[in-house]
């Protein structure tokens, strides 16, 4: 199955903009995700979708935000499915800091022990 999670941009009492709309929403998806692994359910989160198409096809009326889609459901058997590319990842250096933007963190540096016993715990 298919979700859209819509954001209302405002209050009903008074009409005022609720800036916390997002974030709101991005709590109601994280707890549908816990609740539907539970379940024995798998979700897929996904940011990269056509807004725009959605509100059009579903009529979105203003003063609601298309934030997110996720797929839920069960897998499916993997022999059936065409083998995927190996996925590039960004190196956490990149964007996980440590103090200031930019200074990589020493919980994701590069040289950092595995187990993490290089890890300062005073930070």
């Amino acid at each position: 199955m298919l979700v859209l999670a819509v954001a209302k941009l405002a209050f009903d009492k008074g009409g005022r903009t609720n800036g916390h709309s997002f974030y709101d929403v991005g709590q109601a998806v994280a707890d549908l995700t816990v609740q539907a692994t539970a379940e024995g359910l798998f979700v897929h989160q996904m940011g990269g979708f056509d807004a725009d198409r959605a509100r059009q096809l579903l009529r979105i009326p203003q003063g609601y935000e298309p934030v997110a889609v996720m797929a839920i459901g069960y897998l499916g058997d993997s022999e059936l499915s065409s083998p995927a590319q190996p996925r590039a990842r960004k190196p956490l250096e990149k964007f996980v800091f440590s103090g200031t933007w930019g200074q990589p963190s020493p919980l994701v540096a590069s040289d950092a022990d595995p187990e993490g016993d290089s890890y300062d715990q005073s930070d």
